[in-house]
């Protein structure tokens, strides 16, 4: 009996196994591959300590992503001069603005330029920055590029924390990158066990400590008077400064108390805030359906889709304000 029980415990692991080994195998044949090489530098020449590489061009999940020589989203090398009666937007925001995984003319901000007659909406997003870094975007890079309207694309689930602006400054500063698991790299780990992995954190204190920014932390603080100082900064030069929430593609319903926290925020302060969250669940759209794939939650063509049409549903009637155009 106990060698029929040993025996029956071994084929049920060679099973197990072998059933891993075929989900591995089918995810790395579906999911479309990527470049090996990273898009971004770190670097102590701007407090940002982590860019995208001017005129760089890599494979996200089968799409290409380029750069143009500023280190943002582009299909072209530079951006050409502001034109006679354009109203240029300048978006500012993170990995959910870049969308990588997705064609440039299928991401949010080239969708919604095609909705906005006489727009162009310049692309000024990436992957990982928090507030304080998109404030350094503004005034490194927005401001010079004589916008008439600035959008911020703020991210709730992480914008209000520091945690990877620091891990930046390590990588700046010339420290190794953490070191990888034996595991990091399976396509299983990347799809089911990283969440899981996410998911058991959520009952350590210390690990969810900072999820979504608590306000009694100093993150929380350095964020939010970042964005203060972005919108007082636009209004000293008579710009148009609307700040928009992405929600993530997991649980809208969880998201909610994140939202509400920062909305709240937004009207004590008379911020111009969005709130895509309540819009994409009015929508009815399938949660499932704006994933890019089964290894990552970043926003797939259809979520970019969805945020262009309520995006310009809701800064029409902030557009169709007076102002004066920047010389």
């Amino acid at each position: 009996m106990t060698r029929l029980v040993a025996i029956n415990a071994a084929l049920c692991a060679v099973l197990g196994l072998a059933a891993l080994a075929g989900a591995e195998l089918w995810l790395r044949l579906t999911v479309p591959p990527s470049s090996p090489e990273s898009i971004y530098e770190y670097t102590l020449a701007t407090p940002r300590y982590k860019v995208m590489r001017p005129n760089a061009r890599i494979v996200a999940f089968g799409e290409e992503l380029r750069t143009n020589g500023l280190g943002f989203r582009d299909n072209h090398i530079a951006i050409p001069p502001k034109q006679p009666r354009e109203t240029r937007i300048a978006v500012i925001g993170d990995s959910f603005t870049v969308s990588a995984g997705v064609a440039y003319r299928n991401i949010w901000t080239s969708l919604l330029e095609r909705r906005l007659p006489s727009s162009r909406v310049i692309n000024l997003g990436v992957g990982g920055y928090n507030i304080v870094q998109y404030r350094l975007v503004m005034e490194e890079v927005a401001l010079k590029l004589q916008p008439d309207f600035i959008v911020v694309a703020v991210f709730p689930d992480n914008d209000f924390t520091n945690d990877t602006l620091d891990e930046n400054h390590r990588r700046a500063l010339g420290e190794p990158a953490p070191e990888e698991h034996w595991y990091d790299g399976l396509y299983l780990y990347k799809a089911y066990g990283a969440r899981a992995q996410s998911w058991l954190n959520k009952f350590r204190p210390v690990a969810n400590a900072g999820r979504g920014g608590d306000p009694k932390t100093a993150a929380w603080k350095e964020n939010t008077d970042a964005l203060l100082a972005m919108a007082a900064e636009a209004k000293e030069r008579k710009i148009p400064f609307v700040v928009v929430s992405l929600p993530h593609t997991w649980h809208f319903d969880r998201q909610r108390p994140l939202f509400d926290r920062f909305h709240a925020f937004c009207r004590e302060q008379g911020l111009s805030c969005i709130n895509l969250l309540e819009r994409f669940i009015a929508s009815g759209a399938d949660e499932a359906t704006l994933r890019l794939n089964p290894l990552d939650a970043h926003p797939n063509e259809r979520y970019n889709a969805l945020a262009a049409r309520e995006m310009a549903a809701a800064l029409g009637p902030y557009l169709r304000r007076p102002h004066t155009p920047q010389l």
